[in-house]
This record gives structure tokens, sequence and C-alpha cells, in this order.
């Protein structure tokens, strides 16, 4: 039989698993949260407590994970990829679930535009920079 603290154990570790996709430690402070959660299940709270110390743990963990890894690992890169000088092309591919990467040299990479511009299977587009592994287009 599952209990509570169960889900919330299988939340946080698909949650942390999520995280590997790139969503800017999105989902790690998610699977924290969940952890957190998981540890007001196994003290008995009821679910309205759950769910309240789940958000209240989320509201603080993103985005003090955020200033912390501004502040410890910022993103040095300035060009197309570490250690080249210049911008590089790609091309835009749509993943079967929506989801655009970009397509550099065979790898593909998060993709997001700077501009807010709608983005394009197929369309030939400049590296801006890379903030993390997610390519930044104009």
């Amino acid at each position: 039989m599952l209990l509570a603290w169960h889900l919330w154990l299988i939340a946080a570790l698909i949650l942390l698993l999520l995280e590997l996709l790139g969503t800017g430690f999105f989902a790690f402070a998610l699977g924290l949260a969940a952890l957190v959660a998981m540890i007001s299940a196994l003290l008995d709270l009821g679910a309205a407590g759950q769910w309240f110390t789940f958000a209240i743990a989320a509201a603080l963990i993103a985005p003090a994970l955020k200033v912390l890894f501004r502040r410890w690992a910022p993103s040095r890169r300035s060009s197309g990829l570490a250690g080249e000088r210049g911008e590089r092309e790609g091309v835009l591919v749509q993943l079967g679930n929506g989801e655009f990467r970009l397509k550099l040299e065979g790898d593909l990479f998060p993709v997001r535009s700077e501009s807010n511009r709608p983005l394009l299977a197929g369309a030939r587009v400049k590296v801006r920079r890379f903030d993390g592994i997610t390519a930044l287009i104009d």
C-alpha cells in the first residue's frame, strides 16, 4: 500500500530526474520541495498541510537556488560555445513532445529566443550566447 510519503518521494525523484533536461534548477527546486513535503507526510500532517508545506518550500527554495547559482556558478560564456569566438549557426528541431532544440554540430541544445519570437522547425538561426546549456537566439 502506497503511503503519502511514498508518493512525495516518487514525485521528488521524477522532478530531480527532469532537471537533467536543463530546466534551470526549476525542477530541482520542486524536487527538493517534494522532499520537504515528504517529511511533513512522515510527521503525519494531513493532505492540506503537506501541500501547504510543498508550496512554501518551493516558494523559498526556487529563488534561493537561483541566487546561489548565479552567485557561485555564473555563466561565463560570451560566445556560441565555450572557448570559441564569433557567432555560430544552427537549425531548430522540434521534438515529438513539441519542445524545440537547437541542432549544432550534431548536438541538441535547449533553445530560447531572447526576443520571444515564435520558433519554427527547420529555421537556421544564429546563437547569440549560451546560458548554461541553453542556446539563446535572437
